[in-house]
């Protein structure tokens, strides 16, 4: 093996995880190469032992790195493979998981300076102090210490529990005699697997055609007889390796071996899979000097009301990851946050709290370019950033599109002692991806102050100017809050990453200078753009098989009708789930089978088949079984509304189908969107109806004869003169005019004919004429204050009297 050159390792900066540098010595395709030069996605490679003259090759680094025999050999810290699953852990029985979490608290005793959940005002015990104690005493008197508790142990043993863990995590710590699992193949010698694989890469070595598997197994036949023919004299001894052909066709047919597949199946073994990574030191909490150093990440309040998903005014979180060396926020999730409970039924009212889950995705965004969205500024985009952006479309062409908003790996994230960041799946899937999970100090508020005052600029820059703004403080909180225009989830998400591209990246920091110009602030994107030249941009990619070990896992029993995670069943057709029905043989699951499945794309579930023959995919792929019925996408939070639904009207929960459709109605809802207003009256069903009056009581007795109109006696006329009605002293005109007279002189008013009839009497034997008014005809009201007249020039009534 030919080792990197000196020049180039010095000159670089050590090497992180999921990089590449010159001079790097890789394996690829079965043989040794030396990286010699980077041209946009493009890598250069030379023979690193070459027999003969080689011509150096040209490839894609994404097709490199994701070759199963790609590894880097020459490096401290290799490439990132993930060693163990988040589930693997739990399938131990609890005794040797008990064990491994004792150790693991001693391990960073010595390691850590102090242990877990101790305040930071505490000092460090003498014994242990790295101020005065080398890391070689300190394994001693950790040895010492454990000694003397009653569990004897030697300084070597403490120091190999230490390389353990910083190589695997707490995996390391496991007493590997609970891993070990049967041999797959069988009864078998193991020395007559090996002679197998050694005899089938003799031949490919030599350049031999492959042959039947009969000349195969006489082969093998012979060299067992000729390396251990001491062994084959007793019975004893020889069980396992001397078997029958049928038993050495079995043999084969387990190894992957066929007449047309040998020196393949050779080859493929020989190179191996990749080497794991390893834990990068730990360094100070708050200083970086490069992108990715050191990561920081919380959750708080986001101080804002939300429409939710079934049209309730929600409260919301934030949980966002900020890089300490360029203060660039390079992940964010909005959440619905969880304000009370219901009477009784134990859920959650208003939404659900951040899950483990959810912080992983935002660990998964720093990883990715965030894409731009239709109708965002032309500021928003990369392309006219103070960012890199040729140098970082070349090496990925992610980039094409992108939002001004750099790709920073953590390579150490601080978090808190919140319960979604110390849950096992949050750091088995961090340390599967070579990223060191730190937690902070209790009462400290120098291991995360960043992101603390990240969260308070975020309040008051983003949050106090929307309409539904809350203060943190009620009594500042205004009355009409919940009646302002309310946005959705999606919508609030979208404007705080356009907020974020905008404003946060592209604002001066106070704490951001250039080594070359200390007088100026520069903004998150300068910053980044200043110092990325220090590491570089060559992320690798992680195959499928890999990113289905970062989901949440779940243990299911599988049966004929397949398995169920969330009232969902999940089946194969034909039988293909008939291996894996039964027991899986993990007694502290009590026989249930490991599943991986995404919240947010529930349709598929991967079960993890730890049987699997060595070189077959072992990942099952699982569909769910009325996912024909769902158009649209959906998720874990959907499916759980419309059961709740379901259940509402009464439905059963085994009606998986019911559910379902119920599922693809809400999301039908969903996407038409609110009904429109109405423009016309409101129907009478939508109106609430009014509580009826009581009905009045009545004025008269209920015994009150029926009205008869002719016993009705009629108003009485005048009983004197008209003349006697006018008090003036002025003399009278027209006294002596009789009545009919002056009845004939009004206009429209005529005298009764003869053929009339009379007047009508009263009782009190007054006669009182009966006056009509023709249509049309109607008499003229007088002028208020004047003496009514027929005419201008006619005299005053009662001019003779």
């Amino acid at each position: 093996m030919t080792a990197a050159p000196q020049h180039a390792a010095g000159a670089a900066a050590p090497a992180a995880a999921d990089t590449l540098a010159l001079g790097d010595t890789i394996r690829f395709r079965g043989a040794l190469w030396v990286v010699t030069a980077f041209h946009g996605p493009r890598v250069f490679l030379d023979a690193a032992e070459p027999v003969e003259p080689v011509e150096p090759l040209i490839i894609l680094q994404t097709a490199m790195t994701c070759a199963p025999d790609f590894a880097v050999l020459d490096r401290a810290a290799p490439r990132s493979t993930l060693p163990a699953r988040i589930g693997e852990f739990s399938a131990l029985p609890r005794d040797v998981r008990k064990a491994a979490e004792k150790w693991e608290r001693h391990v960073e005793e010595v390691l850590h300076e102090q242990a877990p959940y101790v305040p930071a005002t505490t000092p460090p015990g003498p014994a242990f102090d790295p101020q005065r104690r080398t890391l070689r005493q300190r394994y001693q008197a950790k040895a010492a210490q454990l000694t003397q508790a009653g569990d004897p142990v030697s300084a070597a043993t403490v120091e190999r529990k230490c390389a353990a863990w910083r190589k695997e995590g707490l995996m390391g710590l496991v007493d590997k005699r609970h891993l070990r699992v049967a041999a797959p193949h069988g009864r078998v010698d193991v020395r007559v697997v090996d002679i197998v694989w050694e005899v089938l890469d003799d031949e490919r070595d030599r350049g031999l055609s492959p042959g039947t598997l009969s000349r195969l197994i006489d082969r093998v036949e012979q060299t067992v007889r000729a390396r251990y023919a001491h062994l084959l004299a007793d019975p004893a001894t020889a069980r396992g390796l001397v078997n029958s052909p049928a038993t050495f066709y079995r043999l084969l047919e387990r190894l992957g071996i066929t007449a047309q597949n040998a020196h393949t199946a050779a080859a493929r073994r020989a190179a191996g899979s990749a080497i794991s990574a390893q834990r990068p030191g730990s360094r100070r909490a708050t200083w970086a000097r490069w992108p990715g150093d050191l990561v920081q990440i919380d959750t708080t309040g986001l101080d804002v009301l939300v429409l939710g998903d079934d049209g309730r005014v929600i409260s919301v979180e934030l949980t966002i990851a900020i890089d300490v060396a360029t203060r660039s926020i390079v992940g964010s999730l909005i959440v619905p946050k969880r304000v009370g409970r219901t009477g009784g039924g134990g859920r959650w009212l208003a939404g659900r709290a951040t899950r483990s889950f959810d912080t992983m995705q935002v660990v998964a965004q720093t990883t990715a370019p965030l894409p731009a969205r239709p109708g965002w500024a032309p500021e928003t985009l990369m392309e006219g950033s103070d960012l890199p952006f040729e140098d970082l479309l070349a090496a990925d062409p992610r980039f094409a599109g992108a939002a001004a908003r750099p790709v920073i790996k953590p390579e150490t994230l601080v978090i808190d002692h919140g319960s979604p960041f110390i849950s096992a799946d949050f750091t088995r899937a961090c340390h599967s991806l070579g990223i060191e999970v730190r937690e902070a100090r209790l009462r400290t508020a120098v291991d995360k102050a960043i992101v603390e005052r990240a969260m308070r600029a975020v309040k008051t820059g983003f949050s106090q100017y929307l309409a539904t703004y809350t203060h943190h403080r009620l009594d500042l909180r205004g009355k009409r809050v919940r009646k302002q225009p309310l946005w959705t989830l999606a919508q609030l998400q979208e404007l705080f990453e356009q907020w974020v591209v905008l404003r946060w990246q592209q604002t001066p920091h106070g704490a951001l200078r250039s080594p070359f110009t200390p007088g100026v602030r520069l903004t998150p994107n300068q910053m980044y753009a200043a110092l990325v030249s220090l590491r570089g941009y060559r992320s690798t990619a992680l195959t499928p098989q890999e990113n289905r070990k970062l989901l949440p896992a779940v243990w299911v029993r599988v049966s004929r009708k397949g398995f169920q995670i969330n009232n969902r069943t999940y089946n194969l057709g034909r039988g293909k789930l008939d291996p894996c029905r039964g027991p899986s043989g993990l007694t502290a699951q009590q026989g249930r089978w490991e599943v991986h499945y995404s919240p947010d794309h529930p349709e598929v579930a991967w079960l993890f088949n730890h049987r699997a023959e060595p070189d077959t995919d072992p990942w099952i792929e699982v569909p769910f079984i009325h996912r024909r019925l769902l158009d649209d996408r959906w998720t874990e939070e959907t499916w759980a509304q419309a059961l709740n639904i379901h259940l509402a009207t009464g439905g059963s929960r085994r009606d998986e189908a019911a559910i379902t459709r119920a599922t693809a109605q809400l999301l039908r809802t969903a996407t038409a969107g609110p009904p429109p207003a109405a423009t016309g009256p409101i129907p009478r069903a939508a109106v609430t109806p009014r509580p009826e009056l009581p009905a009045p009581t009545k004025s008269h007795d209920d015994d009150m004869p029926p009205l008869d109109p002719n016993s009705v006696r009629p108003f009485r006329s005048l009983d004197r003169p008209a003349g006697d009605l006018f008090d003036t002293s002025e003399p009278v005109r027209g006294a002596g005019q009789s009545l009919e007279e002056f009845l004939a002189s009004l206009p429209g008013l005529h005298p009764p004919s003869p053929t009339d009839p009379g007047p009508v009497g009263d009782a009190d034997g007054m006669t009182r004429p009966e006056v009509t008014f023709e249509a049309g005809n109607a008499p003229a009201l007088p002028t208020p204050g004047a003496p009514p007249c027929d005419e201008p020039d006619s005299p005053r009534q009662g001019d003779d009297q």
